[in-house]
């Protein structure tokens, strides 16, 4: 075996240790040597490794069987960390995530956007001062990944259309420059399809429905967001669903956007909670326009079904408080009216709806660092 094979087995061997560890997330050199087929003195060398890059920790000892206790090794979750901030119109939030995924801690503040310095100083301030906040033994951040409304260049530096928030042509050094560490922006669909597919791995290819206040998407293909030519896949938001019908903000009428989204479903002083109590009350008149809007997602579903035959998730805040009656009203009045009616049930609900969209910014930096230890 010459050197060079030699040294890329002995980077496997240290990548598939870390691997498994990572998945136990705790384990003994002994469970090691055996899973892996490894000896003693390979293990050992190995791990030392490890401990020194901080990846591994010894954490006590297990429970003796008889005999001499094994050392307890864990993998060391909270040594390396990343950002998610998702900026919206009167809000923004702030989440740090560790390499499990698993947020740590995660803080809103209300603030309307102001595409200004002044607000960019403020926010970047605020996640400085929610950065200094973290326990010391807390490692080092990844990079910061913000969410924002809008279409993102496919490098993440910049806006290419941010209509909701008046930030087209924003550069990500609004951020970066206030911040000691690499920052990408992201599309809030994107981000929440992150989300969909690091919580649930099985899903292989589906067309995401991400509905807030406003509503957008993402295509799901092969395990991974697909981003299109232009960026644009997935922002069918923008399809009509009636012809001369709502204005939307983009300029059109009878967008998905202006039918779909909770702000079509809700006045103008309605929250999404007062309307959905007096729904389960039974009240004949929010029932009538529940079903209204439930009609319209229906139409929509099935146009975009009918090009692209994948399961259909719905998540943003409508996940949240979707019933499984709301799902079966709406399969069967595809099933009632699509010209190619499926018998299979394909539309889900997101169960990471409740999950904050600012932890999809951060995960492409925990999976950048996933992919070379592991």
């Amino acid at each position: 075996m010459n050197k060079n094979s030699l040294n890329e087995l002995k980077q496997t061997n240290i990548n598939n240790v870390c691997h498994y560890i990572y998945q136990v997330r705790s384990t003994s050199k002994q469970d090691i040597g055996q899973q892996l087929n490894l000896s003693r003195p390979t293990v050992n060398q190995i791990l030392q490794k490890l401990e020194e890059h901080n990846l591994i920790e010894k954490s006590g000892y297990f429970s003796s069987t008889g005999g001499r206790k094994a050392e307890i090794l864990s993998f060391c979750a909270n040594s390396k960390l990343a950002l998610g901030i998702e900026i919206l119109k009167d809000s923004y939030e702030i989440t740090v995530i560790n390499l499990y995924g698993e947020i740590l801690k995660s803080e809103k503040y209300m603030l309307s956007f102001q595409n200004t310095p002044e607000y960019f100083q403020k926010v970047c301030t605020d996640i400085l001062s929610f950065t200094d906040s973290l326990p010391e033994n807390y490692g080092e951040i990844l990079g910061a990944g913000i969410v924002l409304q809008g279409l993102i260049s496919s490098d993440g530096t910049r806006v290419t259309y941010g209509k909701i928030l008046d930030c087209t042509g924003l550069d990500v050094s609004s951020f970066s420059s206030h911040l000691p560490w690499p920052c990408k922006m992201i599309h809030d669909a994107e981000s929440a399809a992150n989300i969909e597919l690091w919580e649930n791995p099985a899903v292989s290819d589906a067309i995401f429905f991400h509905i807030r206040n406003n509503m957008s998407g993402a295509l799901i293909v092969n395990s991974s967001f697909l981003p299109g030519k232009e960026l644009k896949s997935g922002v069918f938001e923008h399809m009509t669903l009636i012809p001369d019908g709502r204005p939307c903000y983009c300029g059109k009428k009878g967008c998905v956007e202006t039918y779909c989204s909770l702000q079509a479903l809700l006045k103008p002083t309605e929250s999404l909670e007062a309307f959905m109590y007096q729904l389960r009350l039974d009240n004949l008149v929010y029932r009538e326009r529940w079903n209204e809007y439930l009609i319209y997602l229906a139409k929509a579903i099935d146009n975009l079904h009918m090009v692209i035959d994948y399961d259909v998730i719905l998540g943003g805040t409508l996940g949240q408080v979707l019933s499984s009656s709301d799902i079966r009203f709406l399969h069967e009045f595809i099933k009632k009216n699509s010209a190619f009616p499926s018998q299979r049930k394909f539309i889900k609900i997101s169960h990471t709806a409740s999950i904050p969209n600012a932890k999809g910014a951060a995960l492409p930096f925990v999976r950048e660092f996933l992919d070379i230890i592991l």
